[in-house]
């Protein structure tokens, strides 16, 4: 067995201690053999060198996939560039809720893609709904038809299970070339099935700060969509790095202590957008040290007696929230419920009346959003000039081409 083969057998189930941050990213495609962040002419000079003997084999050197570093890779890329590739190898970045590290693993899929199954939940069809591709759009879950943000994209579009729960039979009849799912599932056994139909599984996440810029980029290197993915990574960009700038140097007793609830009463989730959001946003997580989904006892909560508490709903637990929202009185309930949880009266976000509540929707697929709201929350002085609200309606308008209405966040920002 040649080298090339060992390393991708060797690769594909390594474990990863850390993805690539939302400032640097190797773009995840085979092909992109200096590991840069984009596939180019100079690709073709390194990958000569390697078949030279003058640089090193690296991951994704091997451009068509085919377990051997020769001629024909540089043919591949070539086509790459020109964009008239028939395949592309992509690696994922695959971690289950209950995996404690991330495992890569590559699939090729057909280009160009014209049919997706957009089953990662909300996110997948949204991201192909703002990348314009939502006439790609052949299968749905059930929870995408629930987003009232980009409804009229996908109202035809035939509904094939749940998030974790496929129709397979379904997905097979309608056979599209890609199903786009999250990487925070064990999809294994979907795989098989799929792979033996001629479709491909591509699993990706584009609610996650960290990889964001990578996963965009992927997905607008698969449906030629690049400059449309820059866009989306700009906006990111600029209204994350705003919040940085600003709690950058911050000492630790200008940090306000946060409790970051679950969407269960008294859960905590460390891979949540809002226990994700609590220390870029200037905050200090008073249970940053659990690492996995945990029931919370109360009586720890008025122990550490957080200054802040950030609550995390969806309309799966509170109907009335997000873009189809017609009040908040359901969001107004629940934060007058928490308030009176038996002793805690007596915690300082309570005595203070900074109890905030935040639905998933406003992260979605752009994380800079739920931040912006979080930070204003966190640190309102410091945020005085920053309106989440004007911020979310401009991703709305130009990304979706809708206007913001709805309850994201309660109470209610006004705008500045």
């Amino acid at each position: 067995m040649n080298i090339s083969v060992l390393m991708h057998i060797a690769l594909a189930g390594v474990l990863l201690c850390a993805l690539p941050s939302a400032e640097a990213f190797t773009l995840d495609i085979f092909g992109n053999a200096n590991m840069d962040d984009t596939i180019d002419e100079n690709d073709v000079i390194f990958l000569q060198g390697i078949i030279d003997g003058t640089n090193n084999h690296t991951e994704l050197a091997d451009a068509n996939y085919d377990g051997k570093i020769d001629e024909k890779d540089i043919e591949e890329i070539e086509h790459i560039i020109r964009g008239d590739e028939e395949n592309l190898t992509i690696m994922q970045n695959i971690q289950p809720h209950t995996a404690a590290f991330a495992t890569r693993e590559p699939v090729t899929v057909p280009m160009p893609i014209k049919s997706v199954a957009a089953l990662g939940g909300t996110y997948g069809p949204e991201i192909l709904c703002v990348l314009g591709d939502a006439n790609k759009i052949v299968a749905i879950v059930e929870e995408g038809k629930k987003r009232g943000e980009f409804a009229d994209y996908v109202k035809d579009t035939p509904e094939v299970g749940t998030t974790t729960e496929w129709d397979m039979e379904k997905i097979i009849e309608i056979k599209p070339e890609v199903v786009l799912a999250y990487a925070v599932y064990d999809y294994s056994s979907q795989r098989k099935v799929l792979n033996d139909a001629g479709i491909a599984l591509v699993q990706m996440n584009f609610h996650v700060p960290e990889t964001y810029n990578s996963e965009v980029t992927k997905l607008g290197w698969l449906l030629d969509k690049k400059e449309r993915a820059d866009d989306l990574i700009d906006f990111e960009e600029e209204h994350l790095n705003f919040i940085n700038e600003r709690i950058k140097g911050l000492d630790e007793e200008n940090k306000p202590r946060v409790y970051p609830e679950s969407y269960k009463d008294l859960q905590y989730g460390p891979t949540s957008s809002v226990c994700r959001a609590v220390e870029p946003c200037g905050g200090i997580n008073i249970f940053a040290g659990l690492n996995s989904t945990s029931s919370i006892d109360p009586e720890e909560v008025i122990s550490k007696n957080p200054q802040v508490i950030l609550k995390m709903t969806s309309n799966s637990f509170i109907s009335q929230c997000g873009y189809d929202a017609a009040n908040s009185t359901e969001m107004d309930a629940k934060l007058k419920e928490i308030a009176k949880r038996t002793g805690w009266d007596h915690i300082d976000a309570v005595k203070n009346g900074r109890i905030y509540i935040i639905t998933s929707d406003a992260a979605s697929i752009h994380p800079s959003i739920f931040n912006s709201y979080v930070a204003k929350w966190l640190h309102p002085e410091l945020f005085e000039d920053m309106d989440p609200a004007a911020i979310h309606r401009e991703w709305l308008q130009e990304f979706l081409g809708v206007d913001l209405k709805g309850v994201y966040s309660y109470p209610l920002l006004e705008e500045s």
